[in-house]
């Protein structure tokens, strides 16, 4: 949904520069006719009116073919077109302004007519383009350059000194549309990632809580709820007064409440809030040591045991989701988290002695968003933290939070 957003913003943008370029047409065209009406030419003034009104023609087409609705026309056929009319535009001006100086000296319509060209970097510009700007502005400062110097041929008047000005000043006005072509393409593409990163992470969103609730129910299935299930077999036998069957009963009862607490304790960590990090991380430790084969081990002697900051729920997902890759992939014998809070900052290191992941599984993992990486990274950038991974051998993940005194 988001990328489809972005798309239909992109097609208004072109669609509003299209606008643009059409507008700055006509103004160009009227420039034209009113420079040719309030300083006509001595001669050959049918030809510049056909020439004129050939040119109001051809606008006239493209802005039918370029601003009808649902137009198919690919890029390259737009980039193409496009140039075609910069083109058009520019020999349009310094057809007129060459001619008009050469044929009617004593008149200004050379002079006026010149100034046209400052519109074409305005109209490249609107393109949205920067391949096309770029391209065009050579011809447009050329063309000005030339139309100057035939003038002065032909009246004598303009000192070199002002052509190379005023040539400055239009190729200054040509690189500034470049500039802002391309900086506008290159927002539009930022924007466009942004967008299907933020579109690809909602999407691991919606997974992650499905895995997690499967990942959920078959813990309870296989662990809580086989238990309760067994007391229900031992029953018959302890109403039928067997010590051994109540003993039974009461041991499953015991390991399902166990299991029961290790699930909600990782649901809705009550100790973080009511204890702070150092506690929680040595109550996830205990509950992974006592329903795997992990030796789990924690080092928390640089975090105070009373302190608690803004960054606890962070690092306490991040030890979560992490530890639970390691318990699924990693075949690892040992898992360590070591936690130190110094200047301002909260680190967290979690290390295991598993197979590793290689690196370019590890680049295609973060390439492709995976929940694991992609989304706890992004959280722990946004506040301005550093996360590093290590691996092989084995696994190791480094994460450190500017961090605060919880109040």
């Amino acid at each position: 949904m988001a990328v489809t957003g972005v798309v239909q913003r992109s097609e208004r943008a072109i669609f509003r520069g299209l606008l643009l370029q059409c507008a700055l047409r006509v103004l160009l065209a009227a420039f034209v006719f009113f420079a040719l009406l309030l300083q006509p030419p001595d001669t050959y003034r049918w030809p510049y009116g056909l020439l004129w009104a050939g040119y109001v023609v051809v606008v006239i087409g493209w802005s039918f073919w370029a601003l009808r609705p649902a137009n198919p026309a690919g890029i390259e056929t737009m980039r193409s077109v496009a140039l075609l009319m910069l083109c058009a535009d520019v020999a349009v001006v310094s057809i007129l302004s060459v001619e008009t100086g050469l044929s009617s000296p004593n008149t200004w319509t050379s002079d006026v007519l010149q100034h046209g060209l400052f519109l074409i970097p305005l109209i490249a510009a609107a393109q949205l383009d920067p391949f096309v700007s770029a391209v065009i502005a050579i011809p447009t400062v050329g063309a000005f350059f030339v139309v100057n110097w035939v003038d002065k041929e032909a009246n004598g008047d303009e000192p070199w000194g002002s052509i190379l000005s005023t040539t400055a000043v239009l190729f200054g006005l040509a690189a500034g549309s470049v500039a802002l072509s391309w900086i506008q393409q290159t927002n539009s593409r930022t924007i466009a990632n942004l967008a299907q990163e933020r579109t690809h992470l909602l999407e691991e969103v919606i997974s992650l809580e499905k895995r997690e609730r499967q990942t959920l129910s078959e813990r309870l299935h296989d662990g809580a709820l086989q238990y309760i299930l067994a007391s229900r077999r031992e029953m018959e036998e302890v109403r039928e007064g067997s010590g051994d069957a109540m003993d039974r009963v009461d041991s499953a009862l015991a390991e399902s409440s166990r299991l029961l607490r290790d699930v909600v304790r990782e649901l809705h960590p009550e100790v973080l809030a009511r204890a702070g990090l150092k506690a929680a991380i040595a109550s996830l430790a205990d509950g992974i040591a006592s329903r795997t084969n992990l030796a789990v081990h924690v080092e928390s002697d640089g975090w105070p045991d009373d302190l608690s900051t803004d960054a606890d729920h962070l690092l306490y997902s991040a030890a979560r989701e992490f530890s639970t890759n390691v318990i699924k992939h990693a075949q690892a014998e040992n898992l360590r988290f070591a936690l130190q809070h110094a200047d301002g900052r909260a680190m967290l290191r979690i290390a295991d002695d598993g197979v590793g992941i290689p690196p370019e599984r590890l680049a295609l993992s973060v390439e492709k968003g995976h929940i694991g990486f992609a989304s706890i990274r992004a959280k722990v950038l946004a506040v301005g933290g550093v996360l590093d991974i290590h691996s092989p051998p084995g696994t190791e993940i480094a994460i450190s939070l500017p961090s605060h005194a919880a109040t």
